[in-house]
């Protein structure tokens, strides 16, 4: 699940990173990105397929999907980093919207440039697609992943930009902060999301709607209705649940599954997906959201606080900062989804029967392709079928009842954590606001409130970049550019010539009182002092 929005995720963050970070005569490299594009999607790409299908050759259609996307989000992300096209066509815009812009831009070369390509792919694969999909419902099956991916990414990065402004560091955090109410919302907005991606339709079957009442009530769990997954002609035997509020809250089933699957296997279908409500994965999900996004937050204002020198303040830092969240957030909810995979199993085996919920299993396992050998167990949000169908069938059995206390203990862990890393993060949080406190003095050019804010400040916190950055602009604005300077030096060195506390308040010249501290620092020097 995760390696299907990995290059999206890939795509957003490189854009906004990178985006004319290797401009060289930008013009120029875009008239020659233009022309090589054209170049593939009308003379190399079709003369190749035509070549393929006269051999009669079909390769793997996921490794070739894969290696498409990738190329194509490479090929994307050089056009950025070369030329920004955004910001060179509509640099005011670009300057209010310096991420939402180039984003909007690449997610339509995205699927400018995938159309093309994807109806090229029918014809080569064509052989082994239902004889009901056509090019466009092969293609309007390709953009499932991003219709889900990219709404949610565009407004938070439009959100980011109306708030963009002060000290770079204090909005970032401040905007991660927002970020649990942000995760809350795309929780409530997730049927909305999954209708819209595939097209989801109201269920017509009344035998249908009886079993999912009768198992909901049997479950303990309750939903709004079934919604039927549309695959677009594609044989893809799955389900989903999706919704927090019960009102808004829908199984989904798509239509390929209902037309292979007995309706005792459909039962332990719907039941693992109400397994997932009634345990409460789905509150279990947001919380690991939420405590990832809290662990963020205190890392970050840790760092800006205390280690202001290593704060990631550039394209390689952030780079790293991108790959270690990938590789914590795979490893972690990889395991946290296999186990409530497991837990679900066991609860639809407990309203169904363990012979029915495993018989549905081998079904499911007869019809789909396994993962790639390449990825391993550890990397999987599903464990592998044949791991599910023996504890079925060979594991103690366990009660509903104990189910729902392992959840609820698990929900209470996450909860707790997140509780502890609120207080972890009150300490640092408290100096963070007080910096910003005084740069928002500072920029409002009030000196009296300013001060006031410096010296309430301890010693250590005084000597901040941040701080230092906030009382030489004050300097500066006086037009004290002895003081000026001598901050500047303390924040660039590290060398402290003069309290920075003159700028509000001094019983003599600073002049002066700068050229004592030159003579001191010059005498300790030479250890004559």
């Amino acid at each position: 699940m995760i390696s299907m929005f990995l290059h999206l995720l890939v795509l957003a963050y490189g854009t906004v990173t990178f985006a004319g970070s290797l401009s060289m005569a930008p013009v120029s490299f875009m008239v020659i990105w233009g022309y090589l594009t054209l170049l593939i999607l009308v003379h190399w790409l079709p003369d190749h397929i035509d070549a393929e299908v006269a051999a009669g050759r079909i390769p793997s259609f996921l490794k070739t999907q894969e290696i498409f996307q990738w190329s194509l989000v490479g090929w994307i992300l050089l056009l950025q980093a070369a030329a920004d096209p955004a910001g060179l066509s509509l640099p005011a815009l670009a300057s209010n919207l310096p991420q939402t812009l180039p984003m909007m831009l690449s997610l339509a070369l995205y699927i400018a440039l995938a159309k093309p390509v994807f109806f090229e792919f029918y014809r080569l694969f064509k052989p082994i697609l239902d004889l009901k999909q056509t090019a466009a419902d092969f293609f309007r099956a390709r953009m499932t992943v991003p219709i889900l991916f990219f709404p949610p990414i565009m407004l938070w990065m439009l959100i980011e930009d109306i708030s963009s402004g002060g000290v770079k560091p204090l909005t970032e955090i401040k905007l991660m902060a927002a970020a649990p109410l942000f995760f809350i919302i795309l929780y409530l907005m997730a049927p909305k999301l999954f209708n819209w991606a595939w097209k989801a339709e109201d269920n017509d079957d009344p035998e249908l709607e009886n079993m999912l009442k009768r198992l909901s009530e049997k479950a303990e769990s309750k939903v709004a209705g079934v919604k039927i997954w549309n695959t677009f002609n594609e044989p893809v035997p799955n389900a989903a649940v999706a919704g927090l509020l019960p009102r808004y809250r829908y199984v989904y089933i798509t239509r390929y599954l209902l037309g292979m699957f007995s309706p005792q296997q459909i039962e332990g279908v719907v039941a693992h997906e109400l397994a997932h409500l009634r345990l409460g994965h789905v509150t279990s999900y947001m919380f690991y959201s939420l405590n990832l996004i809290l662990i963020s937050i205190a890392g970050k204002l840790s760092l800006l606080l205390y280690y202001p020198q290593y704060y990631p303040d550039s394209t390689l830092y952030t780079a790293i900062e991108l790959l270690l969240f990938i590789a914590v957030f795979s490893v972690t909810f990889t395991a946290l989804a296999r186990h409530c995979e497991f837990q679900a199993d066991a609860f639809a085996s407990e309203i169904t029967s363990p012979e029915i919920f495993a018989s549905t299993l081998e079904t499911l396992n007869s019809i789909i392709l396994p993962p790639p050998s390449i990825i391993p167990d550890w990397l999987l949000t599903h464990p592998q079928i044949q791991d599910r169908i023996k504890r079925v069938r060979d594991d103690a059995r366990q009660k509903i009842i104990d189910l729902r206390r392992h959840a609820s203990r698990l929900r209470f862990f996450m909860l707790a954590s997140g509780f502890v890393m609120l207080l972890l993060t009150a300490m640092p949080a408290g100096g963070v606001n007080k910096i910003s406190e005084y740069h928002e003095a500072v920029k409002a050019g009030n000196g009296t409130l300013a001060g006031e804010l410096h010296r309430s400040l301890p010693d250590w916190l005084k000597a901040h970049p941040l701080v230092l950055q906030e009382t030489g602009k004050m300097a500066v604005n006086s037009q004290r550019w002895v003081l000026a300077t001598a901050i500047a030096a303390e924040a660039e060195w590290n060398i402290r010539l003069i309290d920075g506390s003159q700028v509000f308040h001094h019983p003599g010249s600073p002049e002066v009182t700068f050229d004592f501290e030159i003579v001191k620092f010059v005498l300790k020097s030479l250890d004559l002092w």
